[in-house]
């Protein structure tokens, strides 16, 4: 396909630091999950793009190719350990390697409950979608991570460790922050890092949205930028000391970053992207 486009991400300022890379992206069909790939396709990586939601990563992949970018999807609900496998060899099939993954996928659900409030399912719901979604793909990575002696894992954590009202999503991500610290020291000789991104509140695009962390539910109309700015006065989130919400482009300029030769010797950190929010249990 002819380049269409010029520029995906402004903020990569013409860096060019994932050149000949090969990148996973889990939940690629938006929000930071599309914003992350953008930023690598402007960087020059390849990316496999994961969703559950067919047309979301199907946009997402057009924006690539019209940019000139080698991309593909791979429609699934991950969590399950062969789906993690299935995932790994389709990308090492397509693309003949694979040197970054992004565990994005994931997000709070049945919200704004205490935490015995919730039903037992709603709290299995809630680590299925964000635990074993990571879990199961950075099992599945790292044999071919260890055979080329080089990679780096990305776990998208969360601010829910230190806010209320998310039980079972602040235990999932709680445990997504330990995978990363455990599993970075054991990858370590074997030259793959493994580092925790911590979002918080972000804006969203309209139209970004399509859907939400709960299969079957609409998607919620109305400014995406109004419902994340309103979410700055909730008791139950941790404070932002810069007033305002993040933007998805901010938390994909330090995905690059950590997927990049700029962190070669960063492993086993946990990064807030919170604009001051402290995030660490």
């Amino acid at each position: 396909m002819a380049q269409t486009q010029s520029v995906l991400d402004p903020k990569a300022a013409g860096a060019r630091r994932l050149e000949g890379r090969v990148a996973i992206i889990t939940g690629g069909g938006q929000g930071h999950g599309r914003a992350t790939a953008r930023r690598f396709a402007q960087e020059g990586a390849s990316l496999m793009l994961v969703d559950r939601h067919a047309p979301g990563a199907e946009r997402t992949r057009d924006e690539l190719l019209d940019f000139g970018t080698d991309a593909d999807i791979f429609v699934a609900e991950l969590g399950p350990w062969d789906t993690a496998v299935k995932l790994m060899e389709a990308t090492k099939d397509r693309f003949g390697k694979i040197d970054i993954l992004v565990n994005n996928v994931g997000g709070a659900m049945y919200g704004g409950k205490s935490g015995w409030e919730f039903t037992p399912q709603e709290l299995e719901d809630n680590i299925n979608n964000n635990l074993y979604t990571c879990l199961s793909c950075c099992w599945a990575v790292m044999p071919y991570m260890i055979e080329q002696g080089s990679g780096s894992i990305i776990n998208f954590g969360s601010h829910a460790v230190r806010g209320t009202a998310r039980l079972g999503y602040a235990a999932a991500k709680g445990a997504v922050m330990a995978i990363t610290t455990s599993l970075a020291i054991e990858a370590a000789p074997h030259g793959v890092r493994v580092n925790c991104l911590v979002p918080h509140l972000s804006d969203r695009d309209e139209g970004d949205t399509l859907v939400t962390r709960i299969p079957g539910e609409a998607p919620p109309s109305g400014s995406s930028k109004r419902d994340a700015s309103s979410g700055l006065s909730s008791p139950h989130m941790t404070p932002i000391p810069m007033n305002r919400p993040g933007k998805p482009e901010e938390i994909a300029a330090v995905a690059a970053f950590l997927a990049s030769d700029d962190s070669s010797f960063t492993t086993g950190d946990i990064i807030c992207v919170g604009g001051g929010a402290f995030c660490r249990i």
